[in-house]
């Protein structure tokens, strides 16, 4: 059996981790997609920054920040390299309004390992479907895996997990209690984690 994975999800708060903030970035759009499952294989060639407008974000203190992409610092990195974590890391310089610059360095963080472990003989789900064909929608870079618009009991696949990755069915970075553990003791700022088991239920439509 498998042993406890979390859901990462960004914990704001007032002493550093802003709820969100607005940015200028260079350049306006990366040389990749977000989505990709093979980051070390992206030729990579500008230099990336973004610089927050927002007048009222004096601090900036955080290690994990986002929601599709991610914004990490170096203590979240080495925290990755302790773990064996499989990423790709671009540097990203971040800077004030006010043109200061954090502490701590910053990446935007793109994770290596891209796994499906739904069993989907097991769980509760609702997949979408496409009205021409009938058959369940599925994914650019992963066509074997159905997109899902509710997943009321997940069940995750007897297999061997890293403790760090994207889960392809949730679109969310997801860990070990190993990784967690040690973030926890890190102090690792800007981050929950969130118990994935079969009372966990996938609902990103259910707030609208």
């Amino acid at each position: 059996m498998n042993k406890k994975i979390f859901i990462l999800e960004y914990q704001p708060d007032d002493k550093g981790c802003p709820y969100s903030f607005a940015e200028d970035s260079v350049p306006t759009e990366w040389e990749w997609d977000n989505q990709y499952p093979r980051p070390h294989d992206l030729n990579i060639t500008k230099a990336y920054s973004t610089k927050i407008i927002d007048r009222d974000i004096k601090f900036i203190d955080f290690d994990f920040y986002g929601l599709d992409s991610k914004y990490v610092s170096n203590r979240f990195i080495e925290l990755c390299k302790d773990c064996d974590v499989n990423f790709r890391s671009i540097p990203l310089d971040l800077v004030l309004h006010n043109r200061t610059r954090p502490e701590k360095s910053y990446f935007i963080f793109l994770p290596g390992d891209h796994l499906a472990i739904l069993d989907e003989t097991k769980s509760i789900v609702d997949p979408e479907i496409v009205v021409e064909t009938g058959k369940p929608m599925t994914r650019r870079f992963f066509p074997e895996v159905p997109i899902y618009k509710k997943i009321e009991k997940f069940i995750t696949k007897d297999i061997l997990l890293p403790n760090l990755f994207q889960c392809v069915e949730l679109g969310s970075l997801v860990c070990t209690d190993k990784f967690r553990e040690q973030a926890i003791a890190q102090n690792i700022r800007g981050v929950k984690f969130t118990l994935l088991d079969e009372n966990y239920i996938y609902d990103p439509w259910g707030n609208w």
